[in-house]
């Protein structure tokens, strides 16, 4: 799927601000981007979609990866995306999704 390319704001990097090229918005593929976001919003900060979000801060020292994974992949379900598999290791999260 194509989309507005967003990137970290350059002051502070606290805020999430278009990309512009050449005096347009820069449209590409957005899959990656999406599912960034999805992992990384809290239920309720979106506040068009108060239900989107994994908060996967709040992985950090819990002992219950099913329910990551399986938060995860019901998440970006609700995106729209037809996920593949969801894994979940020592090093990283990967998914396995398109549009």
């Amino acid at each position: 799927m194509k989309g507005m390319q967003l990137t970290w704001g350059a002051a502070d990097g606290q805020y999430l601000e278009p990309v512009v090229r050449n005096g347009t918005l820069a449209v590409d593929d957005i899959l990656r981007q999406n599912q960034a976001l999805i992992l990384t919003l809290h239920k309720g900060e979106l506040k068009e979609r108060p239900a989107v979000g994994v908060g996967i801060s709040d992985m950090l020292l819990d002992n219950d990866p099913i329910y990551w994974r399986t938060a995860i992949k019901e998440q970006l379900e609700m995106d729209g995306q037809r996920v593949g598999s969801v894994k979940i290791t020592h090093t990283g999260i990967q998914i396995e999704a398109t549009y």
